[in-house]
């Protein structure tokens, strides 16, 4: 990306943090090809070290089912959300050594959790396997790098409470997936409101920016390939940020595959309390 490009993308505060080139290769280029390369080992291999049974769980399974994937299609689905999400989260981030810290307790810890969670609730004698428990992390996570990247540059006032407004409007979306009783809708949607409302702060603030961006003429002067850049940008974390009902579905059945939403959900929690923790255990430090 040319010097004068990154200069008009960092206008919007996208972008700056101090991303290294190994940072980039590792994300975006390592990990792809370490799932791609673990997808083409052998049938016999896969069953023996890779796939998790859960009535026969292995040490080796138990962490090595997160990165292996005996479909095409979801490798694919599994590579495609995790590329998307990855760039949503770099450009927003505020803190590189808090992702890091994040992303390796997805990547070391969050294995275990999941595989535990599958053989002690589960213990079905279906295989598992699959990147998407990680992936539903870091959709979590994309929450808390938005509200960071919001407080930073936007709104100093937000709190948590902007977090706990999108949890409970992922809640609200996913209940239509989950058929819930009209109480719970009515529980989750008193919730929203209170969140709502105690967001107006936050609210305002967008609301002035948007006017200040629109009425100063910084999108007139952008560049086209900065403003398509910028509507990308939002348009996918809107998509992401209310990602939850994408993770558990209203058919579990996909194709002739099983979808893991216990692995999923278990993914989307440990993102959540992990970050929150961090957050906690940095502010006492």
């Amino acid at each position: 990306m040319s010097v004068g490009l990154k200069e008009e993308i960092s206008k919007f505060h996208f972008l700056n943090v101090n991303w290294k080139d190994l940072d980039i290769f590792l994300l975006f280029l390592f990990i792809p090809s370490l799932l791609m390369m673990f997808f083409f080992l052998p049938d016999y291999m896969k069953f023996d070290h890779f796939i998790l049974f859960p009535l026969e769980p292995k040490i080796e399974t138990l962490f090595l089912s997160n990165y292996i994937h005996s479909s095409y299609s979801h490798l694919m689905e599994n590579l495609i959300f995790y590329v998307v999400i990855m760039f949503l989260i770099i450009n927003f981030e505020t803190d590189r050594n808090f992702f890091i810290i994040s992303f390796l307790l997805f990547s070391f810890v969050l294995p275990f959790v999941v595989s535990f969670s599958m053989v002690y609730f589960i213990g079905l004698p279906f295989p598992v396997q699959g990147y998407s428990g990680i992936v539903s992390a870091l959709v979590a996570y994309l929450m808390f790098a938005f509200y960071r990247y919001c407080k930073k540059y936007y709104c100093p006032k937000i709190g948590h409470e902007f977090v706990y407004f999108l949890i409970f409007l992922n809640l609200f979306l996913v209940l239509f997936n989950l058929k819930a009783s009209i109480f719970m809708y009515l529980a989750v949607s008193m919730l929203l409101l209170v969140t709502a409302y105690i967001n107006r702060p936050f609210f305002d603030c967008v609301s002035l920016k948007l006017h200040s961006v629109c009425g100063a003429g910084m999108i007139k002067r952008s560049p086209m390939p900065i403003i398509f850049y910028v509507f990308i940008i939002y348009v996918f974390l809107v998509y992401f940020l209310v990602g939850l009902p994408l993770l558990i579905p209203e058919n579990t059945i996909d194709g002739v595959c099983i979808v893991n939403i216990l692995g999923h959900y278990t993914g989307y929690v440990f993102g959540l309390v992990s970050t929150l923790m961090l957050e906690k255990v940095n502010k006492i430090i």
